[in-house]
C-alpha cells in the first residue's frame, strides 16, 4: 500500500517537473520504468534502445547516490536523481534525453561512423536528434537542483551537482595510480623539464625569435617530455605534439598573431598530425608547426601597432569576405571614425580603404592558385561589385590582371 502511494506520489512530481521545465520526465525503480503508456510514448527513444527499459539501465547504476548529469556518447543530456525514501530502495527520476546544440551535420555524419552505426539508420538518427529539446548546460544544473528540491525536500548548489560530477567522472581506483605514480616518481628522481624551461621555449615564439626556437629545438630531449599514452608510443608523441602546438598558438598570439589565424592554423596542423603514422614525421610535424608560428610572429612584430590598429586589421582579417566600414572598424577600436583613420594612416602608411583592398587582393590570389573557381565569381565573394572593378584593382595592388596571375603560378 505504501509502495502505491509513493508510486502515486513520484507520477505526480514527474508530470509537475515535465509540465514546468518541458522535458521528458520518468522514473524507474530497479532499473524497472513506472509510467503510463500515452507518457512514455512522448518520450524521444534512441534507436540503439528498443524501450525505456533499456535506456534505464544504461544510465542507472545502484550506487548512484546524488543527483547527477550524464551526457552520452551521442550528446544526449539526462539528469538523473536518487530518490532518498527507505521505501523505494534504488528509484530514480531521470529528466531528459535533451541535448545542448545540434551539431553540424558533417559531426554527425562522423560521429555515426566511428561508433560504426549503419549507414541505413542515418534518417533515424537524424530524426531522432532532431526531436530532442535543446537546453544549454546552466539551465540544465538549475532543473537538477529544482527537482531534486521537489523530489527529496534537499537544498543543493549547482557546484555541489558538478563537484560530484566530476567525482564521478574521475573513479577511486584511477586516484589511487595517480597518487602512487606521483611518489614512485619522486622516490626515482624521475621528474618533466622544469616550467621555467618550459617558458623559455614558448616564449621564443611569443617574441618572433625561428633562428633561437631551432636551436631550442635541438636541445630538446623527448625523454623528459613525460609518457601521455601507456599503450603507445606514438600515440604519446601525438598527445605532446597536440599538447605543444595549443601552448604554441597561444604564445604566437600574444607576440600578435591574428587570433583567428592562429586557432585555425593550430587545427589544421593537429588534423596533419593525426593523419601520421610513424614517430620522426610527426616529431617534424609538430617542429615545424612551432616554427611556423615564430615565423608568423615575426613578421607581424615588423610594425608595433597600438592596440585600436590591431583590433581593425584583426577584424578585417576575419570579415574579408564581408563589407568593411570605417564605422564598422571606430565601433571595434572604440575610437571616433576620423582619429581612426589618422591613427591607422600613420602606424601603418596606408589608409583603411587602401589596406582592405589589398588584404582581399591577397585572398583573392590564394582563391585564384587554390582553387577553380571562375575570376568573376572570386570577386563577387570579396565583395567586388563587378568583374571590371575586380580586374581594376587587382592589377593596381599585384601588378597584373587576375588572369595572367593565374596563368603564370
Amino acid at each position: 500500500m505504501e509502495h502505491a502511494i509513493y508510486s502515486r506520489d513520484l507520477s505526480q512530481l514527474c508530470k509537475l517537473i515535465q509540465e514546468s521545465c518541458r522535458l521528458p520526465v520518468f522514473y524507474a525503480q530497479n532499473n524497472r520504468i513506472s509510467i503510463d503508456a500515452a507518457a512514455a510514448a512522448a518520450i524521444p527513444l534512441s534507436p540503439l534502445f528498443p524501450d525505456l527499459e533499456g535506456l534505464a539501465q544504461s544510465l542507472l547504476a545502484p550506487e548512484t547516490d546524488f543527483p547527477s548529469i550524464r551526457t552520452t556518447n551521442f550528446w544526449e543530456q539526462f539528469i538523473i536523481i536518487p530518490v532518498k525514501r527507505e521505501s523505494m530502495k534504488q528509484a530514480f527520476i531521470i529528466v531528459g534525453p535533451s541535448m545542448e546544440e545540434l551539431p553540424a551535420e558533417e559531426h554527425r555524419a562522423k560521429q555515426l561512423n566511428d561508433y560504426q552505426i549503419p549507414y541505413r539508420e542515418k534518417p533515424n538518427w537524424a530524426d531522432y536528434w532532431e526531436s530532442l529539446p535543446k537546453v544549454n548546460r546552466m539551465r540544465l544544473l538549475h532543473i537538477c537542483v529544482l527537482t531534486n528540491l521537489l523530489v527529496n525536500q534537499e537544498s543543493l548548489e549547482i557546484t555541489d551537482v558538478l563537484q560530484y560530477c566530476f567525482k564521478y567522472a574521475q573513479p577511486q581506483a584511477f586516484k589511487r595510480d595517480v597518487e602512487r605514480t606521483l611518489s614512485a616518481h619522486r622516490e626515482s628522481l624521475s621528474f618533466h623539464q622544469s616550467m621555467m624551461e618550459e617558458k623559455k621555449f614558448f616564449n621564443l615564439i611569443r617574441v618572433g625569435d625561428p633562428a633561437g626556437l631551432m636551436i631550442k629545438l635541438a636541445e630538446f630531449s623527448y625523454d623528459g617530455a613525460g609518457v601521455l599514452s601507456k599503450r603507445s608510443p606514438i600515440r604519446s608523441l601525438k598527445n605532446l605534439a597536440i599538447c605543444g602546438i595549443a601552448l604554441g598558438m597561444r604564445a604566437a598570439i600574444e607576440g600578435g598573431l591574428y587570433e583567428e589565424q592562429a586557432y585555425m592554423l593550430s587545427d589544421l596542423y593537429i588534423q596533419r598530425i593525426e593523419e601520421l603514422h610513424d614517430i620522426q614525421t610527426v616529431k617534424a610535424a609538430m617542429e615545424g608547426a612551432l616554427l611556423d608560428f615564430a615565423e608568423r610572429v615575426e613578421q607581424c612584430r615588423i610594425h608595433v601597432l597600438s592596440k585600436p590598429v590591431k583590433a581593425c586589421r584583426e577584424y578585417i582579417y576575419t570579415h574579408l569576405y564581408e563589407e568593411i566600414t570605417v564605422d564598422k572598424l571606430a565601433a571595434v577600436s572604440g575610437l571616433n571614425s576620423g582619429y581612426l583613420m589618422h591613427l591607422f594612416k600613420k602606424e601603418t602608411g596606408q589608409t583603411i580603404a587602401c589596406y582592405i583592398q589589398k588584404e582581399k587582393i591577397e585572398e583573392a590570389k590564394k582563391l585564384l592558385q587554390m582553387t577553380g573557381d571562375n575570376i568573376s565569381s572570386i570577386g563577387s565573394r570579396l565583395g567586388f561589385y563587378d568583374q571590371a572593378h575586380f580586374i581594376k584593382v587587382f592589377k593596381k595592388h599585384a601588378g597584373t590582371t587576375p588572369r595572367h596571375y593565374r596563368a603564370t603560378i
